[in-house]
């Protein structure tokens, strides 16, 4: 960052410390001042100079999207016609060519950890209702679900016992089914939740677990942990991420090459177009 972009003043407020131009038109300060609120930033210093930049960067495209008749020369650097015009600009100048059949197979072969099915798992719960920000009720319900673990640790059939604990006291409307959840995915439960059933295995989870509704008991039934996808069931998923991770990349070296050929003072670039 350019440590002479932005200086102290009095009452804790930033002043531009040197004039900001582009190809010999300086950016008013005003308006980097105004883009500062489009820019979210650790400090006061570093807000500035991303604004700075993010105006270099859009003065640079607007200008060469205007050359080629795509907009306005004063186009709104946050208008939808500035930003179709870019868009043009880039399919016009970038020639981005899709990942080869090649390139998806050694990418799936490389993370084929990437590539599996959600693990799923048929499950039972016993809910003992209490709002996060209520210590007491959370002390009270966790107790109550400590005493119901050791039941049916102690019982010869914790299953159930689980069942017909779930069917007197839980306050999820699964009670009337033994507590059961039917079958959950990754994404159907809470985090907590979640976390308890897919890290355990089947059989009684040996914690009651909090969630945001209150304190849960939890028994896994079955588990079916989740398999390898085929190449062609994932093919055309992987060609749009590698397609999309080489227009990121192609962009990123036109936005570099654009502001190396641009005269540019007040301001620091390099390596820093993306």
């Amino acid at each position: 960052m350019n440590t002479l972009l932005a200086t102290d003043a009095a009452g804790g407020e930033f002043e531009m410390a040197e004039v900001v131009a582009v190809n010999g038109t300086e950016i008013p300060a005003d308006l980097i001042y105004q883009e500062m609120q489009y820019q979210p930033a650790d400090s006061p210093r570093q807000a500035i100079y991303c604004a700075a930049r993010a105006l270099v960067i859009g003065w640079l495209l607007r200008d060469r999207a205007a050359g080629q008749g795509l907009c306005a020369a004063d186009e709104d650097l946050h208008s939808e016609a500035f930003d179709r015009a870019v868009s043009d600009l880039l399919k016009g100048e970038l020639q981005v060519n899709p990942a080869t059949d090649a390139e998806c197979r050694a990418y799936f072969e490389a993370h084929p950890y990437k590539f599996r099915s959600d693990p799923l798992a048929e499950v039972r719960h016993i809910l003992i209702p209490a709002a996060p920000d209520d210590s007491e009720a959370c002390a009270k319900a966790r107790t109550a679900a400590e005493n119901m673990l050791e039941q049916i640790r102690a019982d010869s059939n914790p299953l159930q016992s689980f069942a017909r604990l779930a069917q007197s006291h839980s306050a999820c409307s699964s009670s009337e089914a033994g507590g059961s959840l039917g079958q959950v995915g990754r994404g159907d439960i809470v985090a907590s939740f979640e976390r308890a059933v897919f890290e355990q295995g089947t059989g009684l989870v040996a914690e009651p677990v909090e969630t945001p509704y209150g304190v849960h008991l939890i028994y896994v039934e079955q588990c079916e942990p989740g398999r390898p996808l085929e190449y062609e069931y994932v093919s055309e998923r992987i060609e749009e991420y590698l397609t999309e991770k080489r227009r990121r990349q192609m962009t990123s070296d036109y936005l570099q090459k654009m502001v190396k050929a641009a005269q540019i003072s007040g301001l620091d670039l390099s390596g820093e177009a993306h």
